[in-house]
């Protein structure tokens, strides 16, 4: 049995205000650096990976995450040092016509399609923004494509389980091999693996009603035996019992 251990990192406060944001590109207040200094902070382990969205409130901070695990020896098991892989393809929903705006003045100028975004995303996108739809399939195939990565790299030696008792797996450290990856990106990414990780796809609650805060981490188990198959498994609300 091989697992990947997916460790989410929404960035931190932003540069702007209360502006909706997703392909406005707007820098970390001191603030917001100092909130996803924090999280990983609390989170100290041997890491394989750091991916993150090229926006710049993710970007720059993860570089400056990879630059200080190698200057502080933080990865002695891991032969080379870790180099950020920025994806487009990490980016937050496009919001179209609304990037960038207030939300007072969303509220005020087009609070009707806004209450309907809110309601259900998926019948009602952005006027001019991306889909739902075609939101989910990058995110699913971006984070497919980082785990087919990390699995190629583990050799399999562990028999797999049956079928009916792999799905209720636990992670069991003495017969699973681990590796450990920061994905850095945005809340609405964050919510859409959380609500994959959990079967709970397309349910509207978790873009409108689940509080997810600013430079929260957000813990998922991948599992994948020998015959290929994976297993989500969510880690909520701290992912700290996963880096130790």
């Amino acid at each position: 049995m091989k697992q990947v251990r997916l460790l989410l990192l929404r960035h931190g406060e932003c540069e702007g205000g209360a502006i909706l944001r997703g392909r406005v590109d707007v820098p970390l207040s001191e603030k917001g650096w100092r909130q996803m200094s924090a999280a990983i902070e609390a989170r100290p382990g041997i890491f394989h990976g750091i991916y993150s969205s090229t926006s710049r409130r993710c970007a720059e901070f993860a570089k400056a995450f990879a630059d200080s695990l190698s200057e502080k020896g933080q990865n002695p098991h891991v032969s080379n040092p870790l180099v950020v892989t920025l994806l487009d393809s990490l980016q937050e929903l496009d919001f179209g016509d609304w990037d960038g705006r207030t939300l007072e003045e969303l509220y005020r100028q087009e609070g009707e399609l806004l209450a309907a975004y809110w309601q259900n995303p998926w019948l009602a996108p952005p006027p001019r923004g991306e889909s739902m739809a075609s939101f989910e399939q990058r995110i699913n195939a971006t984070i497919e494509g980082i785990l087919d990565q990390a699995f190629a790299g583990m050799p399999q030696h562990y028999q797999a389980p049956p079928a009916e008792l792999s799905k209720t797996l636990t992670v069991d450290a003495n017969t699973t091999q681990v590796t450990t990856i920061w994905v850095i990106s945005h809340g609405g990414v964050l919510r859409h693996l959380m609500a994959r990780a959990l079967g709970a796809v397309q349910v509207p609650g978790f873009y409108s009603q689940l509080t997810l805060p600013e430079a929260a981490v957000v813990g998922i188990n991948v599992l994948e035996d020998a015959l290929g198959e994976r297993y989500w498994r969510l880690d909520w609300p701290s992912a700290k019992s996963m880096c130790t």
